[in-house]
């Protein structure tokens, strides 16, 4: 199995116990390598209560905060298994 399928299957997991995630990856030059690179940033969506002046009632909305970044795949893959792992604990299982 590949790294992108891991990835895949522990974002699918963790959209099951209702912990959304978005990835961002950014390409970039790194002079101290002489290469380009990639950088992954982890967003985590938290559900926040907002008041609207039309209904006159409060909203729940989707906002992404930055939770993580790191700059391979296995970082990425770990820091999600953690996240997993962590939330499992919480359940007490």
């Amino acid at each position: 199995m590949n790294i992108n399928q891991n990835i895949n299957k522990l974002l699918y997991a963790l959209k099951q116990k209702g912990q959304i995630y978005k990835i961002n990856s950014f390409k970039f030059y790194s002079e101290k390598n002489d290469k380009y690179s990639t950088k992954y940033q982890v967003l985590k969506r938290n559900l926040v209560e907002v008041y609207n002046e039309e209904t006159d009632e409060f909203e729940m909305q989707e906002k992404y905060k930055q939770d993580y970044d790191c700059y391979s795949k296995i970082d990425l893959m770990k820091y999600l298994a953690e996240e997993y792992r962590k939330g499992s604990e919480a359940d007490g299982r």
